[in-house]
């Protein structure tokens, strides 16, 4: 089974998104559809899957993605010749790929109605290859369809902003992921509102965290973290490098935890009682400094196991801090 295959839903299969369907849905009715489309929003709340979805519909015989139509199966096995996906190559989507792509624009679409042009990954275009993209969306030929995908509009030049119709994407909310969860990925109902809660709106982060079993990590970060044995964080520090390029996905997750821990000491939600005990109130705003260091030595490609490992023994050295303060802290109380 293709990877179009398990992303391309039907609009009917869509969960959360109800709004940009909506437009969609009004523009395919109307036959009025504009030249391109800029999909805006948070990883994983169904931008491409949407955008598989409405090419979809438009290149089906029937008009509705029935998926068995000859285009349709053309389309669900990455074949179809009116659709070009434009990855990005390495780390960016590079001038040569617009150039490429130019060359094709111009030329009548080969069984459909229009040629249909999704970059899925648009805030990696390098500033030549925008460039070069901004004329073929200033002059496209008539039946050509763009669809950009990106998180923000500010990691887009401006004027591709302004010659592509917006269309907002929104975290699903907790409730739609654990239904999905539970119905599509046939997770148990447990595990699917833990997820849910860590998510923060992304069925692609919801997935990422079961595959590689971060909450399980999470529990023994906390564990070796609180105890502060060398051993411990040793192990630890090995574990979390062994994540390879998922580790920024695990110390998101830590600050995530961080942040439900802070907002339920202010009173504003309870806290999950999926996740590990609250850390100690004072170590929250001193941990999350120092995570969010680690980021830029991640992405430089020092050493992680070593980087972690310092991290690590920081974060136990501040934990048993706070957790003195707090129970000296305490103890004056009751005198």
């Amino acid at each position: 089974m293709s990877e179009l295959s398990l992303k391309a839903l039907s609009f009917e299969e869509i969960r959360g998104q109800e709004r940009a369907l909506f437009l969609l849905e009004k523009a395919i009715s109307s036959g009025r559809l504009p030249h391109a489309y800029l999909f805006v929003g948070p990883p994983g709340v169904g931008r491409e899957t949407t955008a598989l979805s409405f090419f979809g519909r438009l290149i089906c015989l029937e008009g509705r993605f029935c998926k068995s139509c000859l285009p349709c199966r053309k389309f669900l096995r990455g074949v179809h010749p009116d659709v070009e996906i434009l990855a990005p190559q390495g780390k960016n989507i590079k001038i040569e790929q617009i150039r490429a792509l130019e060359g094709k624009l111009y030329f009548q679409p080969l069984e459909g109605q229009r040629r249909l042009i999704l970059l899925p990954q648009a805030e990696l275009l390098t500033r030549e290859a925008a460039n070069a993209l901004l004329k073929s969306l200033e002059e496209p030929p008539p039946y050509t369809l763009f669809v950009l995908l990106a998180q923000t509009t500010e990691a887009i030049l401006p004027t591709i902003v302004s010659r592509c119709q917006l269309v907002r994407f929104r975290p699903l909310s907790s409730s739609v992921l654990k239904e999905l969860l539970i119905e599509r990925f046939e997770k148990l109902p447990e595990e699917a509102e833990g997820l849910a809660v860590l998510a923060e709106g992304s069925l692609g982060r919801a997935l990422r965290l079961a595959e590689k079993g971060m909450l399980e990590e999470l529990f023994r970060f906390v564990q070796a973290v609180s105890a502060g044995r060398p051993s411990y964080l040793v192990n630890m520090a090995e574990a979390i490098a062994a994540l390879k390029e998922e580790q920024p996905l695990f110390w998101e997750l830590v600050l995530l935890w961080l942040r439900r821990a802070w907002l339920s000491y202010l009173g504003l939600c309870a806290y999950p009682t999926l996740l590990p005990a609250r850390p100690p109130r004072a170590f929250i705003p001193a941990a999350s400094q120092k995570i969010m260091k680690i980021f830029p030595g991640l992405e430089a490609n020092l050493n992680p196991e070593l980087l972690t490992l310092s991290l690590l023994t920081e974060l136990a050295r501040l934990w048993g801090e706070t957790k003195g303060l707090e129970v000296s802290t305490q103890g004056a109380g009751a005198a």
